[in-house]
């Protein structure tokens, strides 16, 4: 980093407004000066170290790990006891409040504010210096490439907030927030800008950061792809809020000539032949508290009644040599016989998993939806997605299950206390072209949730959107009438520390929320009617 990086970061800090977060983060920003990445001022301009430097930030601030910054605990917090949870995927096992924390809707202050707190920072502190240098030289592709990686750090941060500061980000101490469909319009026409640059950037042959490129190690035309396939993601996204432009701009994507990801290999994630690193979910449930979080009772459901091969590969088994999950919500004060010694529950088998953005498999899936909404062949590709999907996760038998038409999501059986529940879908695997609409999509919607699995921040996501795959609720709501239990969760409230530090720039945002800061309340592109 350069000398005047420090006064860089600290002002960006500010302009995010949280007064324990400048405490805590001033640090960190400290850290920044000394770590790995340091180097002298002539180096830097020898090199490109800083550019460098700031654009492998970015990268590492997509889903925050421990990288001497940043601990597995802060993903923990981030990801791991919230949106993880709240998707369905795992369920915590950690003390807190005699069992109540953000996993019963009781919200853990400390656990509400770490993803704004610590991955907000980290992304826009970086984008801003990245920036400033692209537009001082002229680089038109530093810049598209930078705004790729910010979108798809910040759009994690709007899904669970809502309105966030982000047009007045590093230019005010006190900004405003943009309302949600204001920051996805940004979102939308900044990776529009990144795909036409990179796009015409690509025929010159040239990589770009090819020594600092921990995904694609510099190759511009599987970051063109991703771009498209991200812009699609969120383009589905809206589509409750606003048709009209989901449509648009899903087929500015599906209509490019570079179009979007379509094999196993375009997958988009922290390379580990690139950067070492043991994902984050290892760490939780090897060496913390032996293990605090554990197979959801939801992955239970679907993974055991459809027999699922990829089981194995998600989880380890109980020691029956079975799968078995945990419900969210459970009020204990001993949390033995969740442990993984206990050999009662499944632990994550998070050795083999990396830190993935976005998969083909996932486009395929977001392909079959606009297929069912706007014409095409939805089956076809429905069936390409399992078989990519099943392709990533390293197994075999995808015609097999594609073909499975009996198979459904089984009852869940509480292997340590007494919170079984019946499973509320019985929807099957196999493509079914006379079904009704809802459920074609319960089926996409069911086939996507599992194949994207560890990603938390983005099931929760769509599950809120589309109502799929249906979730077994929280056992305990402890979230004084804020929350529908049927409904589930719908947002993360803003952190104490902005009221006390931006009081007016978070009013602007319950303001532009539209209802109470609290967990209960829906996002902007949260529309489609539920019960």
């Amino acid at each position: 980093m350069t000398i005047n990086m420090k006064n860089i970061l600290k002002g960006l800090a500010a302009a995010v407004c949280f007064s324990t977060m400048l405490t805590a983060c001033t640090g960190k920003f400290e850290d920044f000066n000394t770590n790995q990445h340091e180097a002298s001022q002539e180096q830097q301009e020898m090199d490109n170290l800083l550019t460098g430097a700031l654009f492998r930030q970015l990268q590492r601030s997509v889903f925050i790990f421990a990288d001497g910054t940043y601990l597995d605990s802060d993903y923990q917090v981030m990801y791991n006891l919230l949106a993880d949870s709240y998707a369905g995927y795992l369920a915590p096992t950690i003390a807190s409040n005699n069992g109540t924390h953000c996993g019963s809707y009781f919200m853990t202050e400390s656990w509400r504010r770490a993803m704004f707190a610590n991955k907000y920072v980290y992304a826009m502190q970086a984008w801003v210096s990245l920036e400033k240098t692209a537009q001082e030289q002229g680089l038109e592709h530093v810049s598209a490439m930078g705004k790729i990686m910010k979108v798809a750090s910040m759009h994690q941060v709007a899904d669970y907030y809502g309105p966030i500061p982000y047009s007045e980000s590093g230019k005010s101490l006190t900004p405003a927030y943009d309302a949600l469909d204001e920051v996805y319009a940004q979102f939308f026409e900044e990776l529009g800008y990144a795909i036409d640059v990179l796009n015409e950037y690509k025929n010159s042959n040239a990589s770009i950061f090819s020594k600092f490129d921990y995904v694609y190690g510099g190759d511009v035309t599987k970051w063109i792809k991703f771009a498209n396939s991200l812009r699609l993601r969120l383009a589905m996204r809206v589509v409750y809020a606003d048709e009209a432009l989901a449509k648009a701009e899903a087929e500015k994507s599906l209509n490019d000539l570079t179009g979007v990801m379509t094999e196993a290999s375009d997958i988009a994630r922290l390379n580990k032949s690139l950067i070492s690193y043991l994902h984050p979910t290892y760490e939780i449930n090897v060496n913390f508290n032996d293990g605090d979080t554990q197979m959801g009772s939801s992955m239970d459901v679907y993974l055991n009644g459809y027999k699922d091969p990829r089981a194995a590969v998600y989880f380890k088994p109980a020691a029956d040599g079975l799968y078995h999950g945990v419900r969210n919500g459970i009020h204990t004060t001993n949390w033995s016989s969740y442990r993984n010694a206990a050999g009662k529950v499944s632990a994550p088998n998070a050795s083999n998993l990396s830190l993935t953005w976005l998969t083909a498999s996932e486009v395929y899936f977001l392909r079959a939806e606009y297929a069912i909404r706007w014409g095409g062949n939805a089956q076809e590709l429905y069936e390409k997605g399992i078989r990519v999907a099943f392709e990533e996760a390293g197994v075999s038998g995808a015609d097999t299950y594609i073909a499975d038409a009996t198979s459904t999501p089984a009852d869940f059986k509480d292997n340590v206390s007494n919170n079984s529940m019946a499973a509320l879908s019985d929807v099957t695997i196999a493509w079914d072209n006379e079904a009704g609409f809802e459920t074609k999509l319960e089926k996409i919607m069911t086939q996507k949730w599992l194949a994207i699995f560890p990603n938390g921040c983005e099931a929760w996501a769509e599950y809120r959107r589309t109502g799929y795959p249906q979730l077994l609720p929280v056992v305990n709501n402890d979230s004084d009438g804020a929350v529908s239990s049927a409904l589930q969760i719908r947002r993360v409230p803003y952190p104490h520390d902005e009221y006390d530090t931006n009081p007016a720039g978070v009013s602007s945002g319950v303001a532009k929320l539209g209802g109470l800061d609290n967990c209960g309340t829906k996002l902007w592109w949260d529309k489609k009617p539920r019960n």
